[in-house]
């Protein structure tokens, strides 16, 4: 009980302070009004009032200044921090836009110098040839195959052989009126009749589902080296003679057998496969000459 009556005087003895104070701020107020309007000349009072508020009010037009300035220089700051960003930002949209322009132009460059090697490709060919983009491809390990945005409506057929300015791709194995899927040279089920160049020893050059070729039916007794190209033989009028297909990459010589076992590195690129020639085929009465021949 007796610290809550102690707490109370304490609250009444402090609302006391408050009001006495604040009687006594208006009272001064008071008289410094009725002496500045009622007489132009500084009194005592006057003198007094202006002597107590005249530190205050310096203090508080020092800190406006200074709370102006503060703000007046940050906010240039930040003009200025916008303008750059905005000019950061123009300037890298036009940084992007010359890289956009330079990757065109070396896009272009690179395929017109891979339109170039093919169309001098073509002109050395013996047959027309129709020229064909790769516009898809097939995963499949066993069925390597690619699709071309040409088709029969062009005059491709089944069995059309198909090359770059590598040399051999594959063949045709199925057409639709605008594409074509292609079997690559290197999917297992495909196999080419080959020339070695240098010894004009044939054989038979097949798919192996990876990257590389194998050369099978090459006796042991023809001399093989690493290096040796591999050309077309041309047999049965698919592929026209000596186009190149590969280089022997591995021989390696069994004790037992009678052939060798011989890796060919295409010299076709097919990760890389973009734009390529459909050789047409011959026509059926010069097949017949060249086989009573």
């Amino acid at each position: 009980m007796r610290k809550k009556t102690i707490r109370k005087r304490s609250s009444r003895f402090r609302l006391f302070r408050i009001v006495f104070l604040a009687g006594f701020l208006l009272t001064v107020t008071l008289i410094f009004l009725v002496s500045t309007l009622g007489t132009q000349k500084f009194g005592a009072m006057h003198k007094l009032v202006l002597e107590a508020v005249g530190p205050l009010q310096k203090m508080v037009t020092f800190t406006t200044s200074s709370v102006k300035n503060f703000v007046d220089d940050h906010l240039v700051v930040f003009q200025d921090s916008l303008r750059l960003r905005e000019e950061n930002n123009r300037l890298l949209i036009q940084l992007q836009e010359k890289e956009e322009l330079l990757n065109k132009s070396r896009e272009a460059m690179a395929t017109n110098a891979s339109f170039r090697r093919l169309l001098g490709f073509r002109d050395g060919l013996s047959r027309p040839a129709i020229a064909a983009s790769v516009i898809g491809k097939d995963p499949s390990v066993w069925f390597r195959s690619i699709i071309i945005d040409q088709g029969s409506n062009s005059g491709i057929v089944k069995g059309n052989p198909v090359v770059n300015s590598e040399g051999v791709v594959g063949q045709v194995f199925t057409t639709s009126p605008n594409y074509s899927k292609v079997l690559l040279a290197i999917a297992p089920s495909s196999a080419i009749d080959v020339l070695l160049q240098k010894s004009r020893v044939r054989g038979i050059l097949k798919g192996t589902g990876t990257l590389t070729y194998r050369l099978e039916y090459i006796l042991k007794t023809v001399e093989v080296e690493e290096g040796d190209y591999v050309v077309t033989a041309g047999y049965g009028g698919v592929f026209p003679t000596g186009l190149p297909v590969g280089v022997v990459s591995r021989v390696i010589k069994k004790p037992r057998g009678m052939f060798h076992e011989i890796e060919v590195t295409p010299t076709v690129d097919y990760q890389t496969l973009e734009h390529l020639l459909v050789i047409e085929q011959r026509d059926i009465s010069e097949l017949q000459q060249m086989d009573a021949f």
